[in-house]
């Protein structure tokens, strides 16, 4: 929940830092980034202009510190699936609807503000190579074809979705259906029928993520 100019605000450094964090994310979210402006983050988070540019020295480094703390939060979100399903195939499909499947507002910035490119890089670069952490797993546990080149199927399944967030953002609509239907197309030129069947393609419930 966010205060209100006339809350009360914060003394803790780190703590003022998340607030406003997460009131760019909530602005960039509502008004886009090239609408939005760090006077409105300020009244969001109830902090001064001053407060502000002592973490931040514009409205791109807000932007990229979204996106960077989205990339923590994916980590997390790695872990905590991985801790849930003892299937990595299963991670992987469920961590691609996560990344590509939803209507983060990282995920617009990633593809929509240019100063986030540099960052945006970085995050690819850590979804390839968690998708080939993933399927060696897999490929341990006897569930790939054999021969299965670990770096260009990661490489491969990690474009396939980028195209498809991309596409969803165009169109404005279809985004989890879209990863399905990648995952459909793909899995089955990695892996046996027989592991695919087991595998639930459809984005998790939110509760399960």
């Amino acid at each position: 929940m966010f205060r209100g100019r006339g809350g009360r605000v914060s003394e803790d450094v780190s703590t003022t830092r998340d607030e406003l964090v997460n009131a760019a994310a909530h602005v960039f979210a509502r008004d886009g980034y090239a609408r939005a402006t760090v006077d409105r983050v300020c009244d969001l988070a109830g902090v001064t202009k001053g407060a502000l540019y002592g973490h931040f020295t514009s409205k791109a480094e807000l932007a990229v510190a979204v996106v960077e703390q989205d990339a923590v939060e994916l980590e997390r979100a790695r872990e905590r699936l991985q801790w849930r399903h003892a299937d990595p195939l299963q991670v992987l499909v469920d961590l691609g609807h996560l990344v590509h499947g939803g209507d983060r507002v990282a995920g617009r910035l990633v593809y929509r503000a240019p100063v986030c490119d540099e960052v945006a890089g970085e995050l690819v670069a850590w979804w390839t190579r968690t998708a080939r952490d993933l399927l060696l797993s897999a490929s341990y546990r006897g569930q790939l074809h054999a021969g299965v080149d670990l770096d260009r199927a990661a490489r491969g399944v990690v474009t396939s979705l980028v195209g498809t967030q991309l596409m969803a953002q165009a169109t404005g609509s279809g985004a989890e259906e879209r990863v399905a239907a990648v995952w459909r197309d793909w899995l089955p030129r990695v892996a046996p029928a027989e592991t695919v069947r087991r595998l639930r393609l459809t984005a998790p419930r939110p509760d399960r993520r």
